[in-house]
């Protein structure tokens, strides 16, 4: 059970990390179209650029930040429930009233 959180743990990781290239990478485009194809000032592409960048991270922080605090959650309820179990009956029944 302990390789298949691991492994979880690590493809959502990895799944992340892609989205953040991408949307990096999505940005990188956009800002070298429109600093070449286009009359915008410069200025202008660094806010928009800004704007993307700010929501990617946004985006995939919020993302990793969820997932960390239900791997800590789930590793938690392990714990106590090895805990539990390697109490007495009675002493297990009490602890949980």
């Amino acid at each position: 059970m302990h390789a298949e959180s691991n492994s979880t743990d690590e493809l959502k990781f990895g799944s992340a990390l892609v989205f953040a290239f991408v949307g990096l990478l999505i940005t990188a485009i956009l800002a070298g179209f429109l600093s070449v194809g286009t009359d915008w000032k410069p200025s202008d592409v660094v806010a928009l650029v800004g704007v993307f960048t700010s929501l990617i991270g946004t985006l995939v922080g919020a993302f990793l930040g969820v997932q960390i605090g239900s791997s800590g959650r789930q590793k938690a309820e392990r714990l106590a429930n090895r805990a539990l179990a390697a109490l007495p009956p009675e002493k297990a029944n009490e602890v949980l009233d």
